[in-house]
């Protein structure tokens, strides 16, 4: 939906107080983390230099310059359900687990998989220390191009970032230039600006160090989704008068 008409929808519900609800945490969260955790390896061991070997028929050893995953560090920027879920795979593929949520507080207790967990405050020196990047928070006027110049220069030189959110979390410019200058070692990118309307642009799709797919991370043959379990839940307690599970908050975004 462009942003314009769900702006417009959410202002149209609050005013009419319509309730609404949402299946965030219960989609098929497992898959979306295999899909970070495939990227992560796909850089880290070099494999996307085999797309342009393939393309230039000769092999370019030097290129591929393999790292373990194991011990290295990555920063998870929403620990929602994908954001948790990124954080036990990772955790036990022997990575550092830190990260960022919006309601965290020192006397929380961790979520499995994590050794640290702060609020959006903490997120430019939780940048500082990942080799990996993961992004899975929501998309709300306060993380429009959250990952832009500042947080991308923040980052470990040769650091690997994937975007399993939505497009408008990243500076796409920001990100163009920092593919351009050997910043990253890295992007994946299952969501960009504009998906719903338009190609990717042409920058990124086409850079050897970046791969796109068309949001498709959550997809597998094997559906983890509780939806449908979830709206039965919240329609017994609505008709019963009790409080529903997930409801939007239109101050916060989501």
């Amino acid at each position: 939906m462009p942003a314009g008409a769900s702006n417009l929808l959410r202002g149209d519900l609050w005013n009419t107080g319509v309730i609404v609800t949402t299946s965030r945490g219960v989609g098929n969260v497992r898959p979306m983390a295999e899909y970070v955790l495939a990227s992560f390896l796909l850089f880290a061991r070099g494999l996307h230099c085999a797309f342009r070997d393939r393309q230039h028929h000769r092999f370019d050893h030097g290129a591929y310059r393999p790292v373990a995953i194991d011990g290295k560090t990555v920063c998870v920027v929403g620990a929602g359900g994908i954001g948790r879920e990124v954080a036990r795979l990772g955790a036990g593929a022997g990575m550092r687990v830190i990260g960022t949520k919006r309601s965290a507080t020192p006397s929380d207790r961790l979520p499995e998989g994590f050794s640290r967990l702060s609020g959006p405050e903490h997120l430019m020196q939780f940048l500082m220390e990942a080799d990996f990047v993961a992004v899975c928070c929501q998309w709300t006027p306060e993380t429009t191009g959250l990952i832009g110049r500042q947080a991308l220069a923040a980052m470990k030189p040769g650091a690997t970032l994937v975007n399993v959110a939505r497009g408008e979390i990243i500076d796409e410019e920001a990100l163009v230039a920092a593919l351009n200058e050997g910043k990253l070692r890295g992007v994946a990118l299952d969501v960009y600006v504009g998906e719903f309307e338009r190609p990717p642009d042409v920058r990124l799709w086409d850079h050897e160090r970046a791969i796109i797919t068309p949001h498709v991370s959550a997809a597998s043959d094997l559906s983890r989704h509780r939806g449908i379990e979830l709206f039965c839940r919240n329609l017994g307690a609505y008709l019963e008068g009790q409080p529903l599970l997930n409801m939007v908050d239109w101050v916060r975004g989501y």
